[in-house]
């Protein structure tokens, strides 16, 4: 049975999880009068979900969190309900063109270039997915008509199981580990992601629908993902970026790649991608420069001047490992956060080398801090832990200062943390922006 009419039979609606996906679910449901009950684990509208629960629900829509190996939906499943994540949910309901855009690390980036590119060509785009707000969202809005592209950032998450999203285009930034807290191995995590290979429309073939980056092909060959190697044009030409771009730097020209061969698989002219790479602005906290912080030795005229780098969405280490290759010196670098699963001596790896001082903080920081090899830390400037006193604001500005004093004339303090958030603060942004005020603040000092 479809699921529009499984939405539109007797019955109830099961919603599983009350974040901001299940909320705009629930909205859905109450726009059309549809009889819906919300279930969630833990937090406000607490439900505990059952047997006599499932047998009373025709449809069972998932949040993110709610993978096919949690409890609930094996238990959904088994009595015979339809379980659809949210974006299959709203695919179901949308009349234009879908271009779905994931990967590791750059995905956020790379769907608000596209929908700027888009918009600057005269083309009716709208944003929605895993970056905030749910695409079941946009489905009641002025946009929902068959010349407006829906761009929707979607997680490995929403993709498990996912079977009915089906949309147009794919652009699969990168593969690396991450989630693996999360996923049960490399291969899953990959698969989750394959299935937007898998279900997308190709009137035209797959090659001309699908658009991956070089490590995307590579993990599919490693890995044998045998009913989805090849079935995609892997993309490593960025000619028409601009040199002004924002975009113009490592970490974002193999994003711009695939942007550039969607762009002209359509036919779209190119001066207007190269307007829009020229008036787009990089989201807050990927790999930009907060300032450059100037100070005089009054007493011996020394001066010297350091740039400070927010990098504070680099959640995983893929993404500090691309930060660091952005760099052609060694960096002070600040890291740490909540591990997501990828081994710590992978960490070591990365940084070695690479890095001239090493200033930690967060869960991993400390467990990182005792444990780091010898032949590292004896070649730093500087090694230290930071711990977490209750005031966040004032840590951060701590750890810039002491960047700062360790710093000569000419160096980067970056801060790239390689783990997720969510030990000690709200989010990345969080953690970004209590950087940037404490550097904002020395940078005061020094003038």
């Amino acid at each position: 049975m479809d699921t529009l009419d499984v939405i539109n039979a007797p019955g109830t609606v099961g919603i599983f999880g009350y974040g901001v996906t299940g909320k705009a679910v629930v909205r859905f449901c109450e726009k059309r009068s549809i009889s819906y009950k919300v279930f969630n684990e833990s937090g406000l509208r607490e439900e505990q979900f059952s047997e006599e629960e499932a047998k009373k629900c025709r449809l069972i829509v998932r949040s993110p969190s709610f993978t096919l190996s949690h409890g609930w939906t094996k238990l959904a499943m088994a009595v015979g309900c339809r379980c659809v994540g949210e974006l299959d949910l709203a695919s179901r309901f949308w009349h234009g063109k879908i271009v779905a855009i994931t990967g590791t690390n750059g995905k956020t980036t790379t769907t608000e270039f596209v929908v700027h590119a888009l918009q600057t060509h005269g083309q009716k785009a709208i944003m929605g997915g895993n970056m905030g707000r749910p695409f079941i969202e946009i489905i009641d809005s002025d946009m929902n008509e068959q010349d407006t592209w829906a761009v929707i950032e979607v997680s490995s998450f929403q993709m498990d199981g996912g079977a009915l999203f089906k949309p147009d285009y794919v652009l699969w930034t990168n593969f690396a580990d991450d989630h693996l807290d999360i996923h049960v191995g490399m291969r899953e995590y990959f698969n989750c992601k394959a299935n937007l290979l898998r279900n997308v429309k190709m009137p035209n073939g797959p090659q001309r629908h699908c658009f991956v980056g070089r490590s995307v092909h590579d993990f599919c060959k490693n890995l044998q993902i045998m009913d989805v190697l090849g079935k995609y044009t892997v993309c490593s030409e960025f000619d028409l970026l601009p040199t002004k771009s924002a975009l113009n730097i490592k970490t974002q020209q193999e994003n711009f790649a695939l942007v550039q061969k969607f762009w002209t698989s359509n036919d779209f002219p190119v001066g207007c991608l190269q307007e829009a790479a020229l008036t787009f602005k990089i989201p807050p906290h990927r790999l930009q420069m907060v300032t450059k912080v100037k100070w005089c030795d009054i007493q011996t005229g020394k001066e010297k001047e350091v740039e400070f780098w927010n990098d504070s969405k680099a959640t995983n280490f893929h993404a500090l490992n691309a930060a660091l290759a952005s760099f052609n010196k060694k960096v002070i670098l600040i890291a740490g956060g909540k591990s997501k699963g990828e081994p710590l001596e992978k960490f070591q790896r990365i940084v070695t080398g690479r890095i001239k001082a090493l200033l930690l903080m967060g869960e991993t920081g400390k467990i990182l801090y005792q444990t780091m090899g010898a032949n590292l830390i004896k070649n730093l400037e500087a090694y230290a832990f930071f711990p977490n006193d209750g005031d966040l604001e004032k840590l951060m500005a701590h750890i810039a200062e002491y960047a700062f004093i360790v710093a000569e004339d000419g160096d980067v303090v970056l801060l790239s943390p390689g783990f997720s958030s969510l030990d000690w603060f709200k989010d990345y942004a969080d953690r970004g922006k209590f950087f940037e005020n404490g550097v904002l603040c020395l940078n005061l000092q020094n003038k």
